[in-house]
């Protein structure tokens, strides 16, 4: 069947825990532009990198690492958490990020 009404519920629940891929090779979270990677014992680890993740935890060894990760749409964040996000940019105390 089609996956996206299960990721979209996802997306509703964890939609403060996403991270964008970045150029660097790692990914970025959107609220405070902390560097993440994604768990090596991930299945997504080996693929490649999603544009847009959400996750669960984050564990830190030697980096910082993303455990329980889900590919999602942009947009999708926009739609389920508009209190949360605005298209264009999303303000925090340090700076504006942009969200396409």
């Amino acid at each position: 069947g089609d996956p996206d009404p299960v990721l979209r519920c996802i997306v509703s629940g964890f939609f403060a825990n996403a991270a964008k891929f970045h150029s660097t090779g790692a990914y970025r979270t959107i609220r405070d532009d902390h560097e993440l990677h994604i768990h090596p014992t991930s299945v997504l680890y080996a693929e490649k990198p999603p544009r847009w993740v959400v996750y669960n935890e984050v564990i830190q060894t030697a980096k910082y690492y993303m455990r329980d990760v889900t590919a999602v749409e942009s947009a999708w964040l926009l739609e389920l958490a508009p209190h949360f996000y605005q298209q264009g940019t999303v303000r925090n105390r340090h700076k504006a990020q942009t969200v396409p």
